[in-house]
């Protein structure tokens, strides 16, 4: 029994919905993707970003766009990694200050340094990346409108095809489990339920005997 919990938590992730849009006037929609990270309480995070529908991209005005932002608790110095070209940092970041209206402060940046909307499409929709510390890592918040927001993301949705709606959106805890974690959690159980009927059947052996 001891054995079936333990994998059932193995590789868990927390999922975090893109849903509150701080957008100057709005951005059109009430769900923009999601935010799921795996390794909180390790010392590597592993943070991917899906963002949904398809008409959602990350916002590419031009080069040092704070594209997300995000918070650790205990403000440690850690090194993000793993980003694709048109995304970067300054290297080993430390806890420092980034305002995102609507949404408040947040410490930690990838930043956007790809070229500009004006000379290449819009075409970005994800975007996954580490970031390592040297000691247990956990996502912090800010607190807005009575709301914990983890995570900002500068977004731009193609409402149609001459209006762009852009702004800043905000990530809160999801609280439904994602796929994965479901499965796990499903073959615990199962391995439960299978475990207590060899002991029953176990037991009614030696009954008989």
């Amino acid at each position: 029994m001891a054995s079936a919990l333990s994998l059932a938590g193995i590789a868990h992730a927390t999922v975090y919905d893109l849903n509150v849009d701080s957008c100057s006037g709005g951005c059109g929609l009430s769900d923009y993707g999601t935010v799921t990270v795996t390794g909180q309480g390790t010392d590597v995070l592993n943070i991917s970003i899906a963002l949904s529908p398809a008409s959602v991209f990350f916002n590419q005005a031009g080069n040092g766009l704070d594209a997300v932002g995000f918070d650790l608790v205990g403000n440690p110095t850690v090194t993000i990694g793993g980003l694709p070209s048109t995304f970067g940092t300054n290297g080993s970041q430390a806890h420092g200050t980034n305002h995102e209206d609507g949404l408040g402060d947040y410490g930690y940046i990838v930043s956007w340094v790809g070229p500009p909307t004006s000379n290449s499409p819009l075409t970005t929709h994800d975007l996954s990346f580490t970031v390592t510390g040297t000691s247990p890592l956990t996502l912090g918040s800010t607190l807005s409108n009575a709301q914990n927001i983890f995570f900002s993301v500068d977004i731009a949705n193609r409402a149609s095809a001459d209006v762009v709606n852009t702004g800043v959106v905000g990530a809160t805890l999801s609280a439904v489990p994602e796929p994965a974690t479901w499965a796990f959690m499903l073959f615990g159980v199962g391995a439960i339920g299978a475990s207590m009927r060899a002991s029953r059947r176990s037991s009614m052996a030696l009954a008989t005997a």
